[in-house]
């Protein structure tokens, strides 16, 4: 092999590294975005829970204030 064919193959192997480290890196961010995705989805039914369960301890306070004047007028 000569000077020419040898730095031929040196780049065709560099250029091989180069279109795998991508293909790595696009891999990388799919599997992120797919990470972010499901904390998102994750947080958002926490955050519905959060305001259902605060709803129903209003309720359950107002409830409870009713109740107890009830109790005192009795």
């Amino acid at each position: 092999m000569d000077e020419r064919e040898a730095l031929n193959r040196s780049i065709a192997d560099h250029l091989a590294r180069l279109r795998q480290r991508l293909e790595d890196g696009k891999t990388e961010i799919e599997r992120q975005r797919a990470a972010v995705d499901a904390t998102h989805e994750h947080m958002a039914g926490m955050s519905a829970w959060i305001e259902q369960t605060d709803a129903q301890l209003v309720q359950e306070r107002a409830r409870q204030n009713r109740d107890g004047d009830s109790g005192a007028d009795a």
